[in-house]
């Protein structure tokens, strides 16, 4: 068992990509959500004991450490009148979308396009962990989930598991977890989905994004989706590991191509590479939401198939970047004064998330579910999507 890294109780798994018992991860929920500013009792401000004994005897304390743990930014003057208001709304989208916004999302993409991709998936119940980033979510947005839209027919059935909370522990045997290859695809499956969605609703939740024309917004989100899953991963902690990928795949030395095998193999030890990486840094959201925009808005003519194609308004997408990053800049520099090549060492890990390629992405993490369509569709339907 994991001890609570805030008060040492038993933690119920990971909150806010910490681990953390439900009596901590309730009381940081409710502090940062409510703006809730407390007075240390003691005048000592984290001085006193935070441990399963004493933790509700000083909430300005324990939130201190919460906040030291988490490493979570607070907003606050300084912070306020460094960042502009779109980068704001951007951090402040970090939770990603309800639950019930991604189960309705999947179940109107695959029941729209399931022949083109040979019939509906198939997604076992889970054992594994769910992913740090959908525990934040759930603690989030407690509420009932609504799965009358999606239940009904077999193959809509099929669909629910993809996004319902997993269990917090593996099953085991005599204390050993049982990492199944049915667990691990639908794993990787339900993180990769989810990932994929909860990018596309961080970019429409940028007042700046909606305002460029929806060509515009759809070459940059095909154009950067990549990068943002990458990104994605890194910041949710979401395990890649080689063999559980090669497996979920499906390939292997019998059935593929050993020039495309080794391909993959090598991209996906990059991928490994480029997330350990950003975890060697220990970025923020704050961070992270600013990196996303960096990377998104590029005024860079894209390719569809042999067709160059350019933006309408490409100077106000270079202007956009720009703005991402001075903000980015200045928030490092105030946030983290004694570490002054820290921006210079986040923009040089920007140019190795494009070292993975779109291919190898959807040959990974989404061939077993969405078939052969291609994934730049997937993401325009979803964005001109009113639920998501």
């Amino acid at each position: 068992d994991i001890p609570c890294k805030v008060c040492g109780d038993r933690s119920s798994g990971k909150h806010y990509g910490v681990y953390a018992c439900d009596g901590c991860s309730g009381f940081f929920k409710r502090s940062i959500r409510r703006n809730r500013t407390y007075v240390c009792k003691s005048g000592n401000q984290g001085g006193c004991p935070v441990d399963k004994t004493h933790r509700n005897q000083c909430r300005a304390c324990r939130l201190k450490k919460c906040l030291e743990q988490c490493r979570a930014p607070r907003a606050d003057a300084r912070g306020d009148a460094l960042a502009s208001p779109w980068c704001l709304t951007a951090v402040q989208h970090e939770r990603g979308p309800r639950t019930s916004t991604i189960r309705k999302q999947v179940a109107l993409y695959f029941r729209g396009h399931k022949e083109e991709s040979g019939g509906a998936p198939h997604f076992p119940a889970a054992a594994l962990p769910a992913p740090a980033f959908f525990t934040a979510v759930s603690q989030l947005e407690p509420h009932g989930l609504e799965l009358a839209a999606v239940t009904g027919t077999p193959e809509r059935q099929a669909l629910v598991g993809l996004a319902q909370p997993t269990p917090k522990y593996p099953h085991e045997v005599n204390g050993t977890p049982m990492y199944l290859y049915e667990v691990a695809t639908e794993s990787v499956c339900e993180s990769a989905a989810r990932l994929l969605f909860m990018s596309i609703k961080w970019a429409k939740s940028v007042p700046a994004f909606s305002t460029l024309s929806l060509q515009d917004q759809l070459m940059l989100l095909e154009d950067a989706w990549r990068e943002l899953f990458v990104l994605g991963i890194a910041q949710w902690a979401i395990p890649v590991d080689a063999n559980t990928l090669l497996a979920v795949s499906g390939m292997n030395g019998d059935n593929t191509d050993s020039q495309k095998l080794n391909k993959i193999i090598s991209e996906i030890q990059a991928l490994q590479e480029v997330v350990a990486r950003f975890r060697q840094l220990r970025l923020d959201a704050t961070e992270f939401a600013c990196l996303k925009c960096i990377v998104t808005f590029k005024a860079v003519p894209t390719h569809s198939g042999s067709e160059l194609r350019s933006f309408r308004n490409a100077a106000a997408i270079a202007a956009l970047q720009d703005e991402a990053q001075l903000t980015l800049n200045s928030y490092i520099h105030t946030r983290y004064p004694t570490q002054p090549c820290r921006f210079g060492k986040l923009l040089l890990l920007l140019p190795a998330l494009r070292s993975i390629s779109p291919s190898t992405i959807e040959e990974v993490f989404f061939k077993k579910t969405i078939g052969n369509v291609p994934i730049t569709r997937l993401l325009s339907d979803m964005y001109k999507s009113s639920d998501i």
